[in-house]
């Protein structure tokens, strides 16, 4: 569910926003992969997702390119949090001074701007709403977050219903998606194994880079086989270890394999789904590399 807002400019002399302009000096931007992970500083030819550094929730989808005069669009997430609703109404007001003019249609109803402060309660009430609404009916789940995917568990819902503020879904939001590491997914590949075809999926691990890693593999939410738009299924996983320093692939183990190797480290919890742990050393990836056959 989402709420969408679109400003139209009108006059003969139409002004072109540049990404200076839609930035607005204070938020950051950003396109996703295959996998809905965010490419930082990169965007589409005609959309593009803002995040506000500072609280770092959802992200806001800008429907524009440089070259369009006619309108922008704005799209955002329901539940999100109450930071990112204001952040919301803020580029609104922003982008219709650039456009002179103080209207915009949101949701197909045309509003002033002299209606966002009513509007904006009704929002975030409406949206505190849609919040409890969906973790009632959902024990587990995930939410698709500026940065990555945030999946919850049980005890983090529980939390997060017990707080009627947002405070808490929005502290946690924020300290998950503002972590500067890589995030890990499968890649999937045609395999000869056991004398049959098979796919094969593969994380990747890079020596010294901190990275968060799925307690167990499964394929990326919205990942689909290019050619035929199915989900891809693994017929099994494994994780190959690659070294910055001689810049190559050491090897390529089971996925168990690299999980006995993982636990005798310290991890940190990441979400209901992964963990995070610091960057293996070139040593320590060799020490492995030495002490596993190759899979493939």
């Amino acid at each position: 569910m989402s709420l969408d807002i679109k400003i139209k400019q009108k006059g003969l002399f139409k002004k072109k926003l540049t990404l200076s302009d839609i930035l607005m000096n204070q938020f950051q931007y950003g396109r996703y992969d295959n996998n809905y992970v965010l490419i930082p500083n990169e965007k589409l030819d005609s959309e593009l997702t803002l995040f506000h550094p500072e609280h770092i929730a959802r992200g806001i989808s800008v429907i524009w390119n440089e070259n369009e005069t006619k309108e922008i669009g704005l799209n955002m997430l329901y539940p999100t949090t109450n930071k990112e609703i204001d952040d919301l109404y803020q580029l609104v007001r922003y982008y219709c001074q650039c456009y002179k003019t103080d209207v915009f249609e949101q949701d197909g109803v045309q509003l002033h701007l002299s209606d966002i402060d009513k509007e904006k309660e009704k929002i975030k009430k409406f949206n505190l709403e849609t919040y409890h609404g969906f973790l009632n009916e959902h024990d587990t789940g995930c939410f698709f977050c500026a940065m990555w995917p945030y999946f919850y568990d049980e005890q983090t819902k529980e939390k997060w219903l017990n707080d009627l503020t947002l405070e808490t879904f929005e502290t946690d939001l924020h300290q998950q998606q503002s972590l500067d590491l890589y995030y890990t997914n499968p890649r999937f590949y045609s395999v000869d194994k056991d004398g049959k075809k098979q796919v094969m999926g593969v994380y990747t691990i890079t020596s010294t880079v901190e990275s968060v890693f799925p307690l167990v593999p499964k394929t990326p939410l919205c990942y689909q086989d290019f050619t035929s738009k199915d989900e891809v299924k693994a017929d099994f996983y494994a994780v190959a270890l690659f070294s910055l320093e001689s810049e190559e692939m050491l090897i390529t183990i089971s996925f168990d394999d690299f999980m006995k190797e993982l636990n005798k480290r310290e991890l940190h919890e990441f979400d209901g789904e992964h963990i995070y742990f610091d960057g293996f050393s070139e040593e320590e990836l060799y020490e492995i590399s030495e002490k596993y056959e190759s899979i493939i």
